[in-house]
């Protein structure tokens, strides 16, 4: 007695295994979309109703004013500075940086 086996099943071919693939990648991204767009609208009476607001003054922005006085003291320069090569002694000059704004003395209602 011989005894023969049932045949083997196909397997499938790798681009129908991709396209499976693509197709059910495609509806588990759009199940969830076509769920919430399908399911039934709440009636419009069911939402709470916010309570009506009175007149209200238009609201005006904080301005917020900050002045610094900043106090600069510079120790003393030299008396004289002479160089080797004879030349006259050198000054210097101490000036605002040109970038600078004039301070303000008016403080707001906020004492200075």
């Amino acid at each position: 007695m011989t005894v023969t086996r049932p045949p083997a099943k196909r397997r499938a071919s790798r681009g129908q295994v991709r396209a499976w693939a693509w197709i059910l990648g495609t509806f588990s991204f759009v199940a969830p979309w076509a769920t919430l767009g399908l399911s039934p609208k709440p009636a419009a009476d069911a939402s709470p109703t916010p309570a009506p607001k009175g007149q209200t003054a238009p609201q005006r922005p904080v301005v917020m004013v900050i002045t610094k006085k900043i106090i600069v003291t510079t120790a003393e320069a030299p008396a004289v500075a002479r160089t080797t090569s004879g030349a006259g002694p050198i000054h210097y000059v101490y000036a605002p940086a040109p970038a600078s704004t004039p301070v303000s003395v008016s403080c707001g209602t906020h004492p200075c």
